[in-house]
């Protein structure tokens, strides 16, 4: 019997930041961004109809100061989901890790859901999966690179689900900095209640009491998003899709400015 079809091709594809015409680069001197590019399928079987598992991803990483250290960082800040990187100190170079990922989500979906496949193959199309990530990079603050992942995870069901994750590299360091990083201890309080004001503002309703009855943070626990962007003029909070709110609302982003955030900021 002819094993299962996987096709895998993973290309390197190369572009210096200073000459790019599409804006999805950062520019900076002494570092620039390339992408590793990942198109993968693999089917449960080779029946016309068999459920596949497809992959598609592109990843820039860093070359050149403190490039390693970058790459690193990223590949351990939850980019790629399942965070199989994330779970160990492992250092890999970025190829690696993404050959790596993308194999182990090929032989996981082959073993979880090929069990199932087997056992239900009338309903073959619940067992197709997607999994979609495109990243881009861009001049944040300072010193800042603002590193997007565009995610798109479809795994049966009536949609699939789309993410941005934000992460924000200090290219001095080479570190991705979190919100303790940024803002003076006790920032809290003071930072949830900008946001739920500017989202009531938005959606034209007072405080938390009337965001719960539109769904928006409905069962009352505010918390501010590590999931934020560091610009020259101010901050952006995202909260995903179905994060806080139901699914047809879908994303939801809070700007904040530098003159607001102000007395937190350190």
């Amino acid at each position: 019997m002819k094993q299962i079809l996987i096709t895998l091709a993973i290309s390197l594809v190369a572009f210096a930041a200073c000459t790019s015409k599409k804006g999805d680069t950062a520019k900076v001197d002494g570092l620039t961004f390339d992408s590793i590019v990942v198109d993968t399928t693999v089917a449960l079987s080779e029946t016309k109809l068999a459920p596949t598992c497809q992959i598609s991803l592109n990843l820039q990483y860093a070359k050149g100061n403190n490039a390693e250290k970058i790459n690193n960082a990223l590949l351990h800040a939850g980019i790629l989901m399942p965070d199989y990187l994330g779970l160990t100190n492992q250092k890999f170079n970025m190829k690696q890790a993404v050959d790596s990922f993308a194999q182990r989500m090929l032989r996981d979906y082959k073993t979880e859901y090929g069990a199932l496949y087997r056992q239900d193959k009338e309903h073959y199309e619940s067992y197709n999966y997607k999994y979609k990530v495109k990243t881009s990079t861009r001049n944040g603050a300072d010193n800042i690179v603002v590193y997007t992942a565009k995610i798109y995870i479809f795994g049966g069901g009536a949609h699939g689900i789309n993410q941005t994750l934000v992460r924000n590299i200090d290219i001095k360091t080479g570190t991705v900095l979190q919100l303790q990083d940024v803002f003076v201890p006790g920032y809290e309080l003071t930072l949830k209640e900008m946001l739920v004001d500017k989202l009531a503002e938005r959606f034209d309703v007072d405080g938390l009491e009337g965001l719960i009855k539109k769904d928006v943070f409905a069962d009352a626990h505010v918390y501010v998003p590590d999931n934020f962007a560091i610009d020259d003029d101010g901050f952006t909070f995202i909260y995903c899709e179905d994060e806080i709110a139901p699914h047809a609302l879908g994303e939801i982003s809070v700007n904040l400015t530098r003159s607001e955030l102000s007395k937190i900021l350190k």
